[in-house]
């Protein structure tokens, strides 16, 4: 046999046992006890087979008792409930347990070493003693631009935060044999906060996950959660020609940049809410209607809801062209216009072919109960069940890498 052939046989053999233990992209469904109980949604109910990955949303930042950072107890029991479920009907279903916390207060934890430390035994707690998979911390509004809610010094002690829960999750992971913990890192979309507030490099070097959050954006278009942003056009004047101007708040744009800034896009994990946006506005003859739009106080539509909603009388459908979404609107008695932004077949697979594109690491949704799950308009868990075969009908990186080197 030629040295050749040996060297092929072995670069083939490589690629094969890369291909079998390669992970496919992560499809991760987001569980909330608080805004599933009204419907009796129990986590018994989760379509595991659909969900290999569920986020508990969410623990409350834990109180601070003298040295001690403590979770509250009800958090612990609704999340204890839901691990016992997937366990009991999954070995190979994983649990991602949430941490969310206003600015203020990861701004006062991350500049304290002592707390620092702190919240990190109380991640191996979670970890160890509750027994999840992995950890989220959500820090959408890091900052001090008109968007953020923290200080100008969290790019900093952020990183500094990060490194302390990375060494307590990497210590849970070798704690256990062959059981590998998880760090996730929740973050905003907002152009303001990405340009000024997160140090991305370093960022996504410490953890395993970065979830792009959708609802960080839904202000600043029309459409709540925009593909691209809707251009401003600066009219013809005199000898000057038509300027058009891309705003640059539209996913396509808003997620380039945490790839163009250094995070590998397998990290990445693009989050789709699977709920509608309803917003009552004064329609003017001299100024654009996104305008007023954008300003109008939103209120949100379980998908559940939205599906039944848009398909009663009165209501005229049309279509986000910058947004690529849906909406329908109806003038009512008092002069305003009601108008709801929602998501539908179409909008997802324009969206999903931008996670292909960009080959994401996966999506996670807003919430899986949340979906019309008992198929009010049709077949149930239908957007659920759309994106999940849509993702596992993506290419691994490692097929993309055998393309590439054929």
């Amino acid at each position: 046999m030629s040295q050749k052939l040996v060297f092929r046989l072995a670069f083939l053999l490589s690629l094969l046992v890369e291909f079998s233990t390669a992970q496919s992209k992560k499809f991760v469904c987001s569980y909330s006890p608080s805004k599933a109980a009204p419907i009796g949604y129990q986590p018994e109910f989760i379509p595991l087979e659909v969900c290999p990955y569920v986020i508990f949303k969410a623990f409350s930042f834990p109180s601070v008792v003298g040295r001690q950072m403590l979770f509250n107890d009800n958090d612990k029991l609704a999340f204890s409930h839901l691990v016992s479920s997937v366990r009991k009907r999954s070995s190979t279903a994983r649990v991602v347990a949430s941490i969310d916390g206003s600015g203020r207060e990861l701004t006062i934890t991350s500049s304290s070493s002592v707390r620092r430390k702190a919240l990190a035994q109380a991640v191996i707690t979670l970890l160890l003693e509750l027994d999840a998979d992995a950890v989220e911390l959500n820090w959408q509004s890091p900052g001090n631009s008109h968007a953020g809610s923290g200080s100008a010094n969290d790019r900093i002690t952020m990183v500094q935060l990060l490194q302390d829960l990375r060494q307590a999750v990497n210590a849970a992971s070798k704690s256990i044999q062959n059981r590998q913990r998880e760090l996730w890192f929740r973050v905003s979309l907002h152009p303001n906060v990405i340009e000024t507030a997160y140090n991305i490099l370093d960022v996504c070097e410490l953890v395993d996950h970065i979830t792009l959050d959708p609802i960080t954006v839904h202000l600043l278009e029309s459409a709540h959660a925009p593909l691209r942003g809707e251009p401003l056009v600066v009219p013809k004047h005199y000898d000057m020609p038509t300027i058009v101007i891309e705003p640059g708040t539209g996913f396509n744009t808003t997620t380039q940049h945490w790839i163009d800034e250094g995070c590998a896009p397998k990290k990445l994990l693009f989050g789709v809410g699977l709920y509608g946006v309803k917003k009552v506005y004064s329609p003017s003859k001299y100024v654009s209607d996104s305008i007023h739009i954008r300003s109008a106080t939103p209120s949100y539509l379980e998908h559940y809801e939205v599906c039944k909603e848009v398909r009663e009388a009165g209501w005229n459908h049309s279509w986000d062209e910058h947004g690529a979404m849906p909406y329908v609107s109806k003038a009512l008695p008092s002069g305003k216009v009601e108008r709801i932004s929602y998501e539908n077949l179409d909008s997802l697979r324009l969206k999903m072919d931008m996670v292909e594109q960009k080959r994401f690491g996966g999506i996670y949704i807003d919430f899986v109960h949340w979906d019309d799950i008992y198929g009010s308009c049709g077949q149930p868990y239908s957007l659920t069940v759309y994106l999940a075969n849509r993702l596992r009908s993506i290419p691994s990186d490692i097929g993309f890498a055998i393309e590439w080197n054929q």
